[in-house]
């Protein structure tokens, strides 16, 4: 009994000299409660980016004819752009651990789709450069399904490659819709 009151009584001295010794801290222990910085997942800078470009071109198809196709070309650049940086990141960071979640996630699904929908507003459009940069974003996508192919096993690969096939095959379409009439 008379140990366990000085063990109160020690206690109680560390937390008062604890206390006293530094007073704007408030306890033992300094916790750092500032949000952590992390750098976003390149899914989700992709996304993002897809997101803005969707909704610009949707302002765009609003706007003025005149200026559709100027504004169309350099959406599509920077969808490129945006493309062509998920591929690099995705590329030098992919394991086999991963495509799991990506798959159940629905991560390369919903970065096509998003594409899809933005280079749809481009088919009434006749443009050599919007024509090259829907060619540039179909061949990034077509490098992707070759990387998938080579990287993953036979039955993952049947079930990942005909989602890389589907919007291989819209994006083939758009691109011939968009390219110039030659005569």
């Amino acid at each position: 009994m008379i140990f366990s009151r000085f063990l109160l009584v020690a206690l109680a001295a560390v937390g008062v000299v604890a206390q006293s010794g530094t007073p704007e801290k408030r306890g033992m222990v300094k916790v750092n409660m500032d949000p952590r910085d992390y750098s976003p997942s390149p899914y989700k800078t992709a996304i993002a980016k897809l997101n803005e470009y969707q909704e610009q071109t949707s302002d765009v198809m609003a706007g003025p004819k005149s200026e559709r196709e100027a504004k169309l070309i350099e959406i599509t650049a920077g969808m490129l752009d945006a493309v062509k940086t998920y591929n690099n990141d995705f590329k030098n960071n992919f394991s086999l651990l991963d495509i799991s979640n990506i798959a159940k996630s629905g991560e390369m699904s919903s970065i096509g789709s998003t594409m899809y929908r933005i280079l749809r507003s481009c088919k009434g459009t006749r443009s050599q450069p919007l024509t090259d940069n829907i060619h540039a974003m179909n061949v990034e996508v077509d490098s992707m399904g070759d990387f998938l192919a080579q990287k993953l096993p036979s039955t993952l690969s049947a079930m990942v490659l005909p989602a890389f096939a589907k919007y291989s095959d819209r994006m083939d379409m758009i691109e011939y819709a968009t390219k110039p009439a030659t005569y």
